[in-house]
């Protein structure tokens, strides 16, 4: 008896120890070797109650698709990690591991000419644009922040605050207990592991940025009243926030599923087909979608580069008419556990902009805000040294001419409320 018992007590600890090991392992180490393909769906008024939730409820349907992966999988010596349905661009998308010693653009070239297969495509790994910064005090942080100085976010607030705007945060995890955003994240899912309420600094910061409702002098969102969906794509490692195409694919699914009508990507990397066709699929369907600029990488990067996509810089060095400028260096912003910090970088200025988008859509909701043509600037000849900058007040009064942005931006703001 002893020895059943201890027999199963080793077993325990080799299951549970095991899974605790491969919990360890960064998402980002496995994607080098994983690839993603694409299985085509029959068209909707073939699949009769079928629910574009981001679940299988075809189940024959689905588990035909999924034997097609797996011979495929089989037929390449690779094996199939898990599958998920992209109902807005038509298909089930197939995580593969691609073998040790395998060529992966030999195997993508080979899947992506089989006729079985939509198209075939190497996991890309996103970056956060952000530069973490020191910790700020809780008192008077509304005052530090770009917007109450440069773009009276007291007075845009007196006509507009998001409300009803669906706002989704694609990103890491949002800290949803967070003094200044308790009660403002309506959704909460996580698309890179089965944990839940996780907080994390990058996410918190964005969705405080957006949506923060500004308790007890802490941060005043842009948009303090919208619908915050915080849909966790992104993990944080060794001091960067990474993401991969199929978590990004994902959340992208889930935010056209839920019919959010702004989303935020404060992140960069290669050109990526599916998160493409899944940002086209959202912009047809009337949402808003900010991207963070990349200093760094040509045109800006994806998906900031990508047609229809609001593109957001917080450096306003030579002019672009394609770019829209923000102040993003040093803007407090809450930190997981109840903190604030001061946070640089474009992931802060798309941040800033996605809320905007939302003041303008509780006013005006055709989405009238996708082309920077419609973005107002600062003059050249700004006494305040915002030149170049979005004039998010004066865009704002656009759609409600009776605001007031002509007295002066100097000076300390009101917390709006």
């Amino acid at each position: 008896m002893r020895a059943s018992i201890a027999a199963l007590v080793l077993f325990l600890f080799a299951l549970f120890g095991a899974a605790a090991a491969s919990a360890e392992v960064p998402p980002s180490s496995t994607a080098a070797r994983e690839i993603l393909v694409m299985l085509r769906l029959p068209p909707p008024h073939y699949r009769p109650g079928a629910n574009y939730g981001g679940s299988y409820t075809d189940s024959a349907g689905s588990a035909a698709r999924r034997r097609i992966a797996e011979s495929l999988a089989r037929e390449q010596g690779l094996e199939v990690l898990s599958g998920w349905p992209m109902p807005a661009i038509g298909v089930d998308c197939y995580v593969l591991r691609v073998p040790p010693g395998a060529n992966l653009d030999d195997v993508v070239r080979r899947l992506s000419q089989d006729r079985r297969a939509e198209w075939a495509q190497p996991m890309n790994l996103f970056r956060a644009r952000a530069a973490e910064g020191n910790t700020a005090a809780k008192a008077s942080l509304y005052s530090l922040q770009p917007s109450a100085r440069l773009w009276r976010l007291d007075e845009m607030h007196r006509v507009s605050t998001g409300r009803g705007v669906r706002v989704a945060v694609i990103d890491s995890g949002a800290d949803a207990e967070h003094p200044d955003l308790i009660g403002r994240i309506e959704v909460e899912r996580n698309f890179v592991d089965t944990r839940e309420h996780t907080a994390e600094a990058h996410g918190t910061a964005v969705a405080g940025i957006i949506g923060a409702r500004g308790a007890d002098a802490g941060v005043v969102g842009i948009a303090p009243a919208s619908r915050l969906l915080a849909l966790r794509a992104c993990w944080e490692e060794a001091a960067a926030t990474l993401c991969s195409s199929f978590t990004l694919a994902q959340a992208l699914q889930f935010a056209i599923g839920e019919d959010a009508q702004v989303i935020n990507l404060s992140l960069s990397g290669p050109d990526d087909p599916l998160l493409a066709r899944l940002i086209d699929a959202a912009i047809e369907r009337g949402a808003s979608v900010v991207g963070a600029v990349d200093a760094d990488a040509i045109n800006g990067g994806f998906p900031a580069s990508h047609r229809g996509v609001l593109a957001v810089s917080d450096r306003a060095g030579a002019a672009s008419a394609s770019i829209l400028y923000v102040p993003g260096a040093d803007v407090p912003a809450p930190a997981p556990g109840g903190r604030w910090n001061f946070v640089t970088g474009a992931s802060f200025a798309a941040a800033q902009i996605a809320g905007v988008i939302a003041l303008v859509r509780e006013v005006s909701p055709a989405p009238a805000m996708r082309q920077s043509a419609a973005w107002v600037r600062f003059p050249p000849s700004s006494p305040d040294g915002a030149a170049g900058y979005v004039d998010a007040c004066a865009t704002l009064q656009r759609s409600v001419p009776s605001l007031n942005c002509a007295s002066a931006r100097a000076g300390t703001a009101r917390v709006s409320r």
